[in-house]
């Protein structure tokens, strides 16, 4: 006799960031393959941030300024070009093959979901190579004209659109319609959630992916920080963090076999797939 109650689900999902999680800052990267000095640009965003924009508004609006100059190399097919040769972090390019063969091992029944959820601007993360493995890809999204000259944004994410993002996958509503009267106003039942937090792995770099961190841990999920090389001190008050701010981890940015961040994941696949077994004992299946 079943007597399971909690939602039953043989999917995990991993959800990551792009920019400082999977590689480097796609722009600055990108400037810096192109010659171009990246500190100007990143003063004006800063100066729009002080009038009040909203950080990936004013990026975007800046890289149409740019894009828009005399032999700018800021065009669609470069960006697209040089998403194929980005430099992502060691391991992160067969990350997502040996996750799903490792969790296979374990359990053939649990499928494993890549999600890519990014602040930043499609265009790049989508050509790279882990890009491509993903089953979904969020993120800002750019509308280029004919020469492919950046003519604006057509979509932006800020860091705290993440976790609305992060809360309608997860209750298996469409995430680009967020504003629709069915993921707004009315209730869903939980029996009709595509996964439950439980079931939910985030990986970000930082300070900015504080609020998904907080989210999916909050509702039972792991939460797993970065930390780029150079980046150290961005993580040197965590021990004064407000306890629910902090993370499973917090490991350097390497994803082969035997780093720490590798492990990390390893655990976290480890962990779902034990509380997967029981409820689908509980289940009687």
């Amino acid at each position: 006799m079943s007597t399971a109650t909690r939602i039953f689900r043989n999917r995990i999902v991993l959800i990551f960031d792009f920019d400082e999680t999977l590689g480097p800052s796609t722009t600055e990267t990108f400037f810096d393959h192109h010659n171009l000095d990246y500190e100007p640009f990143n003063q004006e965003v800063n100066q729009r941030q002080e009038e009040m924009w909203q950080y990936p508004l004013a990026k975007a609006e800046l890289l149409r300024v740019w894009s828009h100059r005399e032999n700018s190399p800021i065009r669609q097919q470069n960006m697209e070009t040089f998403g194929t040769e980005y430099p992502l972090y060691p391991g992160a390019d067969t990350l997502v093959e040996r996750l799903k063969q490792y969790a296979t091992e374990r359990d053939d029944q649990v499928e494993l979901e890549f999600v890519l959820l990014t602040a930043g601007f499609k265009v790049i993360p989508a050509a790279t190579e882990i890009g491509k493995q993903f089953d979904r890809v969020y993120a800002g999204e750019l509308v280029f004209d004919d020469r492919g000259r950046i003519l604006g944004a057509k979509r932006v994410i800020s860091h705290v659109d993440k976790v609305h993002y992060i809360k309608q996958l997860i209750s298996g509503l469409d995430i680009n319609k967020p504003s629709d009267l069915e993921n707004t106003y009315i209730d869903h039942d939980d029996e009709d959630k595509y996964v439950p937090m439980s079931q939910v792995v985030y990986v970000g770099d930082g300070a900015s992916d504080m609020s998904a961190f907080q989210a999916v841990e909050s509702d039972g999920g792991i939460a797993i920080a970065i930390v780029p090389e150079g980046k150290e001190e961005d993580w040197s008050g965590y021990e004064q963090m407000a306890p629910k701010r902090r993370v499973h981890n917090v490991a350097q940015a390497d994803y082969t076999d035997d780093s720490e961040l590798y492990r990390s994941l390893q655990f976290s696949v480890d962990r779902m797939i034990a509380e997967i077994k029981l409820l689908r004992l509980g289940k009687g299946e």
